[in-house]
């Protein structure tokens, strides 16, 4: 069963700190020490590819930083019209064993020509298509996952069987941009079916656990959260582009008048100190399941997180940080869900 009264979650971007290893490293363990619920990791994608500024995708940073953290979920961001919904499936079970169940991932679709030609595939016409190829790839890798019963693995030594093939299953999917026919070429993972996050309204609402809200105001967010909510959808995250006083320095003085990743997705923007941050983070959980905030400067505003934002939701009751050991499910309150193959066994 799902929690009736979830644990509000704190999730940070932490993908714009994965120029490098060190980068990356320096950022989980901020993130860790400071006990957020999930690092998000969003790697510039396609079209802000850069010869002279290499980075590594999103997948491969939350890989990394697996073995460096022990409580924090990870959760990269996957534009799925550049990537092979098997392999997928399999980049995002092993990182959910490489981190011990606290894996999961956050569903996009890109689509446009420049990415459509690199892949040599056609490109997608419309919001119709790319939500089309969003559903197929949630819907595939749920089946993927499944496609091993939890008790597949069975080493028996004296008849020499590793698996009990009766207990693996075919995919067998016919999108209408891709086929799969299965199964996973490993086991399933430890948390069964990763928690799938996208944003509100860009996939089917039975297909993903958590709708990221994109929303430019408290009251525009509180809406969709609600929709979202009578739609079936078991969690709603609220975005946020967080710039914070630091220092004696006015977050507004850092920024100027530059525009922001925010102006561009429709996020709610906050400047200002950390007590307004409290104040908005907190009116966000009366509506919501939690916050993705997105540090406009990593290093000072995280500092400024740990140091008098997470202090005071903590003592207000608001958020709570995750156990080490937990999975990512426990820590949202999802359910762990019984395998589609064998209940159909039943």
């Amino acid at each position: 069963m799902t929690h009736e009264n979830p644990p509000f979650a704190i999730a940070v971007e932490a993908g714009s700190e994965g120029v490098s290893p060190t980068r990356i490293r320096a950022a989980i363990s901020a993130l860790e020490r400071f006990g957020v619920t999930i690092a998000t990791f969003e790697d510039a994608g396609f079209a802000a590819l850069d010869a002279d500024a290499p980075r590594l995708d999103a997948i491969t940073q939350a890989a990394f930083a697996a073995p460096l953290s022990g409580a924090t979920g990870l959760v990269p961001l996957v534009r799925v019209s550049a990537v092979e919904p098997f392999h997928l499936a399999t980049q995002l079970a092993t990182l959910d064993y490489a981190s011990h169940g606290r894996t999961g991932w956050i569903g996009e679709v890109d689509g446009s020509e420049a990415e459509a030609a690199a892949f040599d595939r056609a490109p997608l016409d419309g919001p119709e298509a790319r939500r089309t190829e969003l559903d197929d790839t949630i819907e595939v890798l749920g089946r993927l996952w499944d496609s091993w019963e939890d008790d597949a693995v069975i080493r028996d030594v004296e008849t020499g069987r590793y698996l009990d093939r009766d207990r693996l299953h075919y995919a067998d999917f016919e999108g209408s941009r891709f086929s799969v026919k299965g199964p996973s070429i490993i086991p399933r993972p430890h948390q069964g079916l990763l928690p799938t996050f996208a944003a509100y309204g860009s996939a089917a609402p039975e297909l993903i656990d958590v709708a990221l809200i994109r929303e430019r105001t408290i009251l525009e967010a509180s809406a969709a959260a609600g929709q979202a909510d009578n739609q079936g959808i078991a969690r709603t995250i609220v975005e946020v582009e967080v710039s914070l006083d630091s220092r004696g320095r006015a977050a507004a003085d850092r920024l100027g008048n530059r525009a922001t990743d925010a102006d561009v997705a429709g996020r709610i923007r906050y400047s200002g100190d950390a007590a307004g941050l409290v104040e908005l983070i907190t009116e966000v959980a009366s509506f919501a399941n939690g916050v993705r905030l997105l540090p406009v400067d990593f290093d000072v505003d995280v500092q400024e997180l740990g140091r008098a934002v997470l202090p005071a939701l903590r003592r207000a009751g608001v958020f709570t940080s995750p156990r080490a050991g937990e999975h990512l499910r426990d820590a949202l309150g999802l359910a762990h869900p019984a395998n589609r193959y064998a209940a159909q066994a039943l």
